[in-house]
């Protein structure tokens, strides 16, 4: 499944996006996306001033820290995309949680999510993701608060980036978005709009749900991962603080792509027995 995954990252790097084939590597992406994370990283560091920075540089430390150890035993060189990892958690957690919750649950994120797979490409999950999950279930204090227009102003701005750059899936937003009105129409009430274009939310679906190696790798699997992740915000909002919120977008974004390699699974297996069914 390794090395399926890590073709699987590399055809949602380039084959809907031919304007940026050739020799991109890893180091290059790592840029694309943190140019994508500039705009959010500025706004929330205008709303809460400097007292988060200690908080990016101790995830920022954690995460490269990390990697040099697990790069160092594999014997390979190392990377620095701990870094895009280390900036979205950072960016999703309430102000009052203490340094050593999120250094704990970054840590493992970073380890149990992606480096036991052996690194960035090989694993199923956003280390992002699984560690905002350990620390929203561990640790159930402060909510983190919903960001607001500006930052989801932000998040759309770098999204735009990342599908001009094909490493975000316009069908997964698409697919997200059908998600969220079909099940709350479903559920006999209308869509929150207010909710839908909280900054939380728009910044989960494009740097959490829409992680190019976490999210479904096929077309039509990336129709079904975003449909699913959009039923399951609006589901576990009901059930929790709200569509919008932090919890809802994370924990759907968790059971999205525990699903995916199984989604994609389907949609390949079904795509087989056609061409079976085709050729006779």
């Amino acid at each position: 499944m390794t090395e399926t995954r890590r073709a699987a990252m590399r055809r949602t790097t380039f084959s809907h996006a031919p304007h940026l084939q050739g020799p991109w590597g890893g180091q290059r992406i790592t840029v694309l996306l943190l140019a994508a994370l500039a705009a959010p990283l500025a706004i929330t560091l205008a709303e809460r001033g400097t007292a988060m920075l200690p908080g990016i540089a101790l995830a920022v430390v954690i995460a490269l820290g990390w990697q040099a150890l697990f790069a160092r035993l594999r014997r390979r060189a190392l990377g620095f995309d701990g870094i895009v990892a280390a900036l979205i958690f950072t960016l999703m957690l309430s102000p009052a949680t203490p340094l050593w919750q999120q250094g704990l649950a970054l840590s493992f994120g970073i380890v149990l999510g992606e480096q036991v797979f052996g690194g960035r490409g090989r694993n199923f999950l956003s280390p992002a993701v699984v560690a905002l999950a350990f620390l929203l279930f561990s640790f159930p204090g402060d909510a983190p608060p919903q960001a607001g227009t500006a930052f989801a102003v932000a998040a759309l701005a770098g999204g735009a980036l990342l599908v001009f750059a094909g490493l975000l899936s316009w069908r997964v937003v698409a697919g997200v978005a059908l998600g969220l009105a079909a099940v709350t129409l479903l559920t006999g009430g209308l869509p929150d709009w207010k909710a839908a274009l909280s900054g939380s939310l728009v910044f989960g679906i494009v740097f959490l749900a829409g992680d190019p190696v976490a999210a479904a790798s096929t077309n039509p699997g990336r129709w079904i991962y975003g449909l699913l992740v959009g039923a399951l915000v609006v589901v576990l909002g009901h059930a929790g603080s709200g569509a919008g919120s932090v919890h809802a977008v994370v924990f759907a974004a968790l059971l999205g792509g525990i699903f995916a390699p199984l989604i994609d699974r389907a949609v390949v297996e079904m795509n087989i027995r056609r061409r079976r069914v085709r050729h006779g």
